[in-house]
């Protein structure tokens, strides 16, 4: 009984005033640990996402969230708004006032009212400390905050792969909470000057693409880490005719559209490219072939490869620097620091290129695992690249002969083929007398599907382009 009555006088005074409802509720973390917490985890996405290398596109995004900040509930903490370099279509935001917004998502939104939605929806988690509230609520149950990468989280540590604080992003926040902030987002556009009819209409748009790829690219898709949009576009609406006024009419959507050109659609080069099962660095000249089936995720620090249902295998593409010394001292070194040993291994050439392949064990996070890895030095020497697969002793016959295979197909690309492969583009062109979406995307190369296109236009596959009126299409 004792301990009952101590655990809940501990529970008592560990609840705060909420800033956005005035209620008291659990909060283990202070102000100043959530913008710590924030702070940390910002280091981590920009080293494993970057930063989206445009600053016209940053200056915009800044200057649209410092708006929504200002009519927040918590205008005083360090806000800081990045776009961050991912084909996902997606937003999240970290404790503390970081808020981000994938490059991917800036086609789809119409206008600069809807990008004002995105982004105050996020400013509205920060607000109701939505991310610190599900910290202390694991803190208080014992489980501790999983805060595993989604780039074969097993391995990040022994590998050196994405940060710990990158799990801060994935945190499921429930149906309520998202109704929060979208309710919340739409009140502070509104009070910006924003037209809030935006949040519907990006809700609607969002809906729409939820039916294409989940994920991309080691980033989920906002369909993953949001609740459906279509229950949500009904909830709004009562937000929306609450926020109206003869201020709130802004959609400035002539000032969006000269951002949007130009910005890259998809991987882009500077980071390598997936086609297929192929990943293609034309800016550092290789390539190299994944396993078939398997999911792969492409981040600053990596490439990882990782089969359906099975967590614990993964094939990783690293760069392991350049080394004087040669490959066999450079394999044992590399693999001696991931608390691995040499069990065999020999030198090879892989497409003329000098390499050495080894089978290891180790032990990681108490348990013994297997990897074979291949250590291959570029013609010109000015780089070793590690293809390593790993898995627990118990899964590596899932990984070892896949491996084996993604270790021979590394390749250099040729001047010619690396120049060939070029940034798909937003652009815009004029819709001719006859066109359909179909005959749009078929102009363009086919570089996106006509389903793709007309959602980026706010239009239905069905639905027939006006003749003369100027169109997005990626190139």
């Amino acid at each position: 009984m004792r301990a009952i009555v101590v655990v809940a006088l501990f529970l008592i005074s560990a609840c705060a005033t909420n800033p956005v409802t005035g209620k008291r509720e659990l909060m283990l973390v202070s102000e100043a640990q959530e913008i710590q917490m924030g702070r940390e985890a910002d280091a981590d996405v920009q080293k494993s996402m970057g930063v989206y290398a445009n600053a016209r596109w940053q200056q915009y995004v800044t200057d649209v969230g410092m708006r929504l900040a200002r009519q927040s509930h918590r205008p005083n903490l360090p806000w800081k708004f990045t776009v961050v370099d991912e084909p996902a279509v997606n937003a999240f935001a970290l404790p503390g006032g970081f808020i981000y917004i994938t490059r991917g998502i800036l086609p789809f939104l119409r206008d600069e009212a809807e990008l004002a939605s995105v982004l105050g929806h996020e400013v509205g988690h920060v607000d109701a400390r939505h991310s610190a509230s599900q910290v202390s609520k694991q803190q208080a149950a014992g489980i501790g905050l999983a805060l595993g990468s989604v780039l074969a989280p097993k391995y990040q540590d022994a590998f050196n792969l994405a940060g710990s604080g990158l799990g801060l992003m994935f945190l499921k926040f429930g149906r309520e909470d998202e109704l929060e902030a979208d309710t919340l987002g739409t009140g502070y556009a509104a009070r910006a000057g924003w037209d809030p009819a935006g949040m519907p209409g990006l809700l609607d748009t969002l809906a729409r693409l939820e039916g294409a790829s989940g994920s991309s690219r080691g980033v989920p898709h906002w369909a993953l880490t949001h609740p459906p949009a279509p229950e949500r576009v009904q909830k709004v609406q009562e937000a929306v005719a609450a926020s109206q006024s003869p201020t709130a009419i802004a959609r400035n959507r002539p000032e969006f559209e000269s951002h949007i050109a130009g910005v890259v659609f998809g991987d882009a080069r500077e980071k390598g490219v997936v086609r297929g099962r192929e990943f293609i660095h034309p800016v550092l000249r290789f390539a190299l072939t994944f396993p078939d089936g398997w999911d792969i995720a492409n981040s600053n620090d990596a490439v990882t490869a990782q089969p359906a249902g099975a967590d614990g295998a993964a094939i990783i593409l690293q760069p392991v620097g350049a080394a004087a010394s040669n490959l066999q001292v450079t394999a044992e070194t590399s693999m001696s620091k991931s608390g691995f040993s040499p069990v065999s291994g020999g030198a090879e050439r892989i497409h003329g290129l000098e390499a050495f392949v080894g089978l290891y064990e180790g032990v990681i996070q108490n348990t013994r695992a297997g990897a074979q890895a291949g250590f291959v030095r570029m013609s010109d020497r000015s780089m070793i690249y590690r293809v390593l697969g790993v898995a627990s002793s118990a899964q590596f016959d899932l990984v070892r002969a896949p491996a084996t295979a993604a270790i021979g197909s590394f390749r250099e690309l040729s001047t010619a083929e690396a120049d060939a492969i070029q940034n798909r583009q937003i652009v815009f062109q004029s819709v001719r007398s006859g066109d359909t979406w179909a005959s749009i995307a078929a102009a363009v190369g086919n570089t996106t599907k006509p389903s793709t296109l007309a959602i980026m236009n706010g239009e239905t596959l069905d639905s027939t382009p006006r003749p003369g009126s100027r169109v997005r299409v990626v190139r």
